[in-house]
């Protein structure tokens, strides 16, 4: 196996996630590609075909829309009408053989049926393939969706070499969006099943700007992942619906205000500090092996609930002096004894790999940054909720914090408490599995109370 077929089979493995039948039918629906609307002179468009649950529903459609709007199903009626792309060989020939299947049991003549499966289905990476058209009426699919950073090196080095910058980072997702959205005609429709980073991220931004003026978008609810897709995965996919508009969006108005922002309000927020290998540099309330001088109070997600705190008594070890500075080890000796447990595994984080010392936290621990009262928010929650905190325990990665500088901490609080929250972040925040709401720092900058 040579790279190029090596770097395909690593990427369908991470991403091929293919989508039921019920969900397929869904996006065909709301695009508009269905047995009543005249497909005779429609193009549609998969860049992702896996192993061909579009294709099979959209063959079966158009060949029912054909038959009712008086049209033949002979090649020359049929060959233009679809093209999808597909990245793995394998994968491409299931494709194939799944249109020639649909095609003949719809009556289709055998030879043209295969003619079409070899028209509609080509083994190419669809990011880097030329088009042999450039304007689709329709555009549907389950685009892959990884991290860049994950994406096998030898397609990740072709990626950046051929692929506009904008939109060569963050998620594979971004750049199969862009390319669907330049081949989309003018008041085509482009319907995804995928997930909803690209509205919220930072990397996300130039793309934001490029297309919002060019689109009418909307997205809906998928519903769970387990069924939305054939194996279960982690984010929470959307159903986006974008339609490219004749004329670009000019003097759009800004939206007005609804309330204040926290940092109207004088507030800042931050996130608890990274510890790296958590059990290491966490107590138990039994435990007190180390220098009391570097034990904080900790508090963890699971300490937080909706306007209460519930300490479990868990502390944690801060290698640092007050200003900051981290101490050497050989001068506390329970510290060392301590951390000399999980040396091997600290010794592996990144960071300590990069060079620094292997029994520092990630982030540096300051118990002065963390002793005014101040909100705390965790990250993943059902329910968005806030609770106030004034023991100046450390909190944990998973919880940001809401500092008041300027107002009564209480006063923000008021502002957030009992729902208020939720009803504002819930719009703008993305959902993961299992229903939960992450609240990023993005958007706790974004809301308005």
């Amino acid at each position: 196996m040579n790279s190029a077929s090596k770097a395909a089979e690593e990427l369908h493995h991470l991403c091929g996630v293919y989508t039921k039948p019920a969900t397929v039918d869904r996006i065909l629906d709301l695009v508009g590609w269905t047995v009543t609307a005249d497909l005779s002179s429609a193009h549609l468009l998969e860049p992702a075909a896996g192993d061909g649950a579009f294709l099979e529903a959209a063959a079966a459609r158009l060949v029912a829309s054909l038959a009712n709007h008086g049209h033949e199903t002979k090649i020359k009626q049929l060959r233009d009408r679809i093209l999808a792309f597909e990245l793995l060989p394998s994968e491409a020939k299931m494709a194939r053989q799944r249109v020639v299947r649909k095609l003949a049991a719809l009556g289709v003549h055998q030879a043209t049926a295969r003619a079409c499966g070899r028209a509609w289905v080509k083994t190419a990476d669809f990011l880097l393939a030329d088009l042999p058209r450039t304007g689709f009426t329709h555009v549907v699919g389950n685009p892959p969706y990884v991290r860049w950073s994950k994406i096998p090196s030898p397609l990740k080095s072709a990626y950046t070499r051929s692929l506009p910058k904008a939109v060569s980072r963050g998620d594979l997702c971004l750049p199969f969006l862009d390319r669907s959205f330049e081949h989309l005609t003018s008041q085509g429709k482009c319907g995804f099943i995928c997930s909803d980073r690209w509205r919220y991220t930072g990397y996300g931004e130039a793309f934001r700007r490029k297309w919002l003026p060019l689109l009418d978008i909307e997205t809906k609810v998928a519903g769970l992942p387990k069924d939305v897709f054939q194996r279960d995965v982690y984010v929470y996919p959307d159903v986006l619906l974008a339609s490219r508009r004749q004329q670009p969006r000019s003097n759009v108005k800004r939206r007005r205000k609804m309330g204040q922002t926290l940092a109207d309000l004088g507030c800042t927020i931050r996130v608890g500090p990274a510890l790296g290998v958590a059990e290491a540099f966490l107590l138990n309330p039994d435990e007190d092996q180390v220098e009391v001088e570097l034990v904080h109070p900790w508090i963890d997600t699971h300490d937080v609930r909706a306007d209460d705190i519930g300490h479990s008594g868990r502390r944690v070890i801060a290698p640092y002096h007050a200003d900051g500075t981290l101490v050497d080890i050989a001068e506390y000796p329970a510290l060392a004894a301590r951390l000399s447990q999980f040396k091997e595994r600290l010794k592996g984080r990144y960071i300590v790999r990069q060079g620094a010392p292997w029994y520092r936290t990630i982030d540096r621990i300051r118990a002065s940054d963390w002793s005014a009262p101040k909100l705390l928010i965790p990250e993943l929650a059902k329910v968005p909720f806030v609770a106030l905190d004034r023991s100046g325990a450390v909190p944990s990665h998973g919880i940001y914090c809401i500092f008041s500088h300027e107002r009564d901490i209480d006063e923000v609080y008021d502002r957030l408490s009992n729902g208020k929250l939720a009803r504002a972040i819930s719009p703008i925040a993305p959902k993961v599995k299992g229903s939960y709401t992450r609240c990023y720092r993005r958007f706790l900058s974004a809301i308005e109370i």
